[in-house]
């Protein structure tokens, strides 16, 4: 099969890249800076169609922002007009009952999109790997900063996403579906703090629900911070905070199936994010 990827550059989109050329399959990896691979704006959806075309297949990762409201249907349709025959998107798990959240809202017509498209939406839970951006906090100061609260997420670990993309985008049987891709476990804030003492033979503390130092340190380490976003993360906090991202036992078993192997803990994710910081250093 002949793939196009947008985002394929990306922790999802890099990974799922190599598992398919692994396979055997053509892969166009686009971005916008087109590192590696073809360079892609998705804001404009006549550059999207031609370089779609010609693909017998196509993973949609679209950037997180305001535009994606519009933008994100306007990629959907530029893939069918382009004659992608299957159409995969990375969505978010809940983003109808979450959509106070601002890019959960931003992301539902481009969900819709590509359902009545036929295509498959892999709608995710939280990502384990969002420990990376307060790796620093973990490993030096004996803290961990996420205010992720305590009614809970099943997180889920990126390769694990991507071994689903690959299932979705060359196996039959996911068509027109949104399938919840999730983890295998309910995890909490203290508890996610909890395995990272595990993981590193000390205390690690949980920083505590208040969003405030989170949204601080947020905004002097990630480029472009801007009033939107603040806004987003402290909206995605408080929800998530007092909803939580369940997963049922069939969606863990489903995550299972399409992901095609037992899905990943986030005690052994952490455990080789610290091996990895480790051999860096």
């Amino acid at each position: 099969m002949r793939i196009l990827i947008t985002g394929g550059t990306g922790k999802i989109g890099g990974a799922t890249a190599r598992r398919l050329r692994a396979a055997g399959h053509a892969v166009t990896a686009a971005s916008r800076g087109g590192e590696g691979g073809a360079v892609l704006d998705l804001n404009d959806a006549h550059a999207v169609e031609r370089l779609a075309t010609g693909h017998d297949a196509a993973l949609l990762i679209m950037p997180i922002g305001p535009e994606e409201h519009e933008r994100g249907p306007a990629a959907v349709a530029a893939l069918v007009a382009a004659g992608v025959e299957r159409i995969v998107a990375i969505g978010i798990h809940h983003a109808e009952a979450m959509q106070a959240i601002p890019h959960f809202a931003a992301k539902l017509p481009m969900q819709a999109a590509v359902l009545a498209s036929g295509g498959t939406v892999l709608a995710c839970n939280w990502f384990m790997q969002n420990d990376l951006h307060v790796l620093p906090a973990i490993l030096h100061a004996g803290v961990y900063p996420l205010p992720v609260g305590s009614a809970g997420v099943f997180a889920v670990n990126t390769d694990d996403i991507a071994a689903a993309g690959v299932t979705a985008l060359t196996s039959e049987g996911w068509a027109g579906r949104e399938v919840a891709v999730c983890g295998p476990e309910r995890l909490t804030g203290p508890g996610l703090a909890a395995n990272w003492s595990a993981v590193l033979g000390r205390p690690i503390a949980y920083a505590g629900d208040d969003p405030a130092p989170f949204l601080a340190a947020m905004a002097r380490a990630l480029p472009g911070f801007d009033d939107w976003t603040a806004h987003d993360l402290r909206r995605m906090i408080e929800v998530t905070q007092a909803m939580g991202c369940a997963a049922s036992a069939e969606e863990i078993a489903l995550s299972e199936r399409i992901v095609g192997r037992p899905l990943a803990r986030h005690i052994d994710v952490a455990r080789r994010l610290a091996g990895q910081q480790q051999e860096a250093a």
